[in-house]
């Protein structure tokens, strides 16, 4: 999967998925700590447009037109439409960076939009959908999602000399059909995300930010237990990834693992500790 988190709540959040080349959000820090990587980046999708989401791209944007790269590769930025927090950023960057070069363009998502990532024999794609993180503004989670094939139905109990066959007589596509797989679903720091928006995805990355219910005071973020039934109903196939952690839970985050490694829930929780680097495969 290739996947590198900064999540510290309150203070910065950004995921950089290598496979697509994209970002998930872009807090302080993202510029800085990926390097080089920067110009491998060509879409970055905004949750909503609080400043530890966003701050990051004005480092961002400045990098990839003046670093050690390709500084003529485009960089496209999706955010929540009608969202004036980054709308007051665009207008920032466009005056402070008149003269890129390289194209950058800002897209506008509505819940529901699609984006694609990747055309070929398994395309890609991104799905916006609605999050709820505070009531006068739009935020968007998303979903990658992976287009595959399997045997129609009525093929599914032949042998494969049977489906060898049919393939010759036929072709492939006239025996298979296509369903939408989702590879990795994001939902940024909100409420406990709608389990029928990442049903079946493979990998969740989930915001827990009061792993004791009892020190939140509002319902705009999660709590380990929402995080995690949020999880379990959609049926998450692979991984749990649990981010934007209060600071104030730095110590015991060694023993909220140990007791989650004694649950049977059908796959892995990682709890991205705040404020640390984290790099995964």
């Amino acid at each position: 999967m290739r996947l590198i988190v900064y999540s510290k709540g309150l203070y910065s959040t950004w995921l950089y998925y290598a496979p697509d080349r994209l970002a998930f959000d872009a807090g302080e820090g993202i510029s800085s700590i990926l390097g080089n990587k920067c110009f491998a980046i060509q879409h970055v999708f905004l949750s909503h447009g609080h400043a530890d989401h966003i701050s990051g791209l004005i480092g961002l944007i400045n990098i990839r037109n003046s670093g050690m790269g390709d500084t003529e590769k485009p960089l496209t930025i999706y955010y929540p439409k009608d969202n004036w927090r980054v709308l007051e950023l665009i207008a920032y960057i466009a005056r402070t960076n008149s003269k890129l070069s390289y194209d950058l363009a800002w897209i506008p998502l509505e819940p529901g939009d699609r984006v694609e990532l990747f055309q070929g024999q398994n395309p890609r794609y991104i799905e916006a959908f609605r999050t709820q993180h505070t009531r006068s503004e739009l935020s968007l989670g998303y979903n990658i999602v992976e287009v595959r094939r399997r045997l129609k139905e009525e093929y599914q109990g032949l042998s494969q000399e049977e489906i060898a066959q049919l393939v010759r007589e036929r072709g492939r596509e006239a025996i298979t059909t296509t369903y939408p797989q989702k590879l990795f679903s994001y939902g940024g720091d909100s409420a406990p995300i709608d389990p029928e928006l990442v049903e079946g995805t493979e990998v969740l990355c989930h915001e827990a930010t009061f792993l004791n219910p009892e020190d939140r005071e509002t319902p705009t973020h999660s709590t380990l237990e929402e995080a995690l039934e949020v999880a379990q109903k959609a049926g998450v196939k692979r991984e749990l990834f649990i981010i934007h952690i209060s600071s104030r839970y730095r110590r015991e985050l060694a023993q909220v693992e140990e007791k989650l490694k004694g649950l049977d829930l059908g796959f892995r929780v990682v709890l991205v500790p705040p404020g640390r680097v984290c790099r995964y495969d």
